[in-house]
C-alpha cells in the first residue's frame, strides 16, 4: 500500500499497530514524547521518520492516515489537527475522556468524506461473530431474557515490565480506569444485542490498587428490546473472565475471551455444547482489523461497523455510567 500513515503513541497498543500495519505499507512515521520508545520501534521496524511532537510532524509531511495511539485524554486533540489535514483516522478505544467535542469531529469527517473509524476491535474475533449468528438464530435459545457480562484481570499483570501505577490505566487525568478501557464490553453489547436505553452503576475503587482512576464499575443495562444485562469490570481479579452469558427461552450461551469458548446449553435437551476455538483466532482480530481499515483506506467498503458517529452512542453510554455512580440514579442514554 502507497499510503503515508503516521502512528501517535508508540504503548503496547501502539506498538502492536506498527508491527501490522507495517505488512501492508511501507511508508509509516511514528510519534512519541518518549525517546526511548522511539529509539526501540527504529532499531526493530523500518519507520520513515520519528517525532516527539505530532505538530511537527504535520507541519514537515503530509498523511492520508494518523493512528491515535496515546492515552483517551489526548484523542480529541489530536484528531482536531489530523481532521484539519484532511487525515483518514484510526483512533483506539475509547473515543475520548467524555462524548464532548465528538460530533464536531464527526461532522467534519462526513463534510470531507474522511474515512474515520474507532477500535473496538473485539467484533473481528471470528468467534465472536460465530457467537452473533448463534444468538440470531431463535432456534437456539429462543428470545433472549437477560445477560451476565464480566471483565474482570488484574491490572498490575498487564505490563509486567513496567510499574503499574505508572501506567496511564492508573491516572483518571490520562482517561485510564475500568470503564473507559473496558468499554470494549459495552461495545460489544450494542454490535450483539442492540441500542442500550438506560443504565444504573457504580465506577467505583474498591481494592487497594493505588490509583487515581477507577478499577470497578458494576451495574445494570437495558436496552431497548427490554433485554437487561448485568455487568461488571474489575481491575483487581487475579484469575481473569473476560465472558458474556445470555439466558432465553430455550436455554442459554456463554462466549468466553478467556477460555477461547463458547458454551450453548439446551434446556429441552438440558446438555451443554461446547465450541473450542484456538488463540490464533483469538489474535486475529487485531490483523483482520488492520486489513478492514486498509480497505477503507482503499475506498474497497464503507465504514459500516465502527465509525465515529457510531462509538459517540458508545461513549454516551460510558458518560451515563459516571452521571448514574455520581447521581445514584438511573440514568437515559440519549
Amino acid at each position: 500500500m502507497k499510503k503515508k500513515i503516521l502512528i501517535v503513541g508508540l504503548g503496547s497498543i501502539g506498538k502492536r499497530h506498527l508491527n501490522n500495519f507495517s505488512r501492508y505499507c511501507k511508508s509509516i512515521d511514528v510519534c512519541d514524547s518518549r525517546s526511548d520508545r522511539l529509539k526501540e520501534v527504529k532499531e526493530k521496524f523500518k519507520v520513515r521518520n520519528t517525532f516527539k511532537d505530532f505538530n511537527e510532524a504535520f507541519k514537515i509531511n503530509k498523511y492520508d492516515a494518523v493512528l491515535i495511539c496515546t492515552p483517551p485524554s489526548s484523542h480529541l486533540k489530536i484528531a482536531n489537527i489530523a481532521t484539519k489535514n484532511k487525515c483518514a483516522l484510526f483512533i483506539e478505544k475509547p473515543l475520548g475522556i467524555s462524548v464532548s467535542g465528538w460530533k464536531k469531529i464527526s461532522n467534519q469527517c462526513k463534510k470531507n468524506k474522511i474515512v474515520n473509524y474507532v477500535a473496538y476491535c473485539h467484533r473481528f474475533i471470528p468467534y465472536t461473530n460465530f457467537f452473533k449468528k448463534l444468538i440470531i438464530n431463535k432456534k437456539i435459545i429462543g428470545k433472549i431474557f437477560s445477560g451476565h457480562l464480566r471483565w474482570a484481570s488484574y491490572l498490575p499483570s498487564w505490563h509486567p515490565y513496567e510499574d503499574y501505577r505508572k501506567f496511564y490505566m492508573s491516572s483518571k487525568k490520562l482517561g485510564g480506569g475500568a470503564l473507559l478501557d473496558d468499554s470494549h464490553g459495552i461495545d460489544l453489547i450494542r454490535y450483539l444485542l442492540g441500542d442500550v436505553k438506560s443504565v444504573f452503576g457504580k465506577v467505583c475503587n474498591l481494592s487497594d490498587l493505588k490509583m487515581s482512576s477507577d478499577d470497578s464499575v458494576h451495574g445494570l443495562i437495558n436496552l431497548k428490546n427490554k433485554i437487561l444485562i448485568n455487568m461488571s469490570f474489575e481491575l483487581y481479579e487475579t484469575s481473569p473472565e473476560i465472558s458474556l452469558k445470555l439466558t432465553g427461552s430455550k436455554g442459554s450461551i456463554k462466549w468466553d475471551r478467556v477460555k477461547n469458548l463458547i458454551e450453548v446449553y439446551s434446556k429441552e435437551k438440558n446438555k451443554t455444547k461446547s465450541f473450542q476455538f484456538d488463540l490464533k483466532n483469538l489474535m486475529s482480530m487485531y490483523d483482520l482489523q488492520t486489513k478492514y481499515f486498509i480497505d477503507l483506506l482503499n475506498g474497497k467498503h464503507k465504514n459500516d461497523l465502527n465509525n465515529i458517529n457510531y462509538a459517540i452512542n458508545t461513549q454516551k453510554i460510558i458518560d451515563a455510567f459516571f452521571k448514574s455512580s455520581n447521581s445514584n440514579k438511573l440514568v437515559n442514554v440519549n
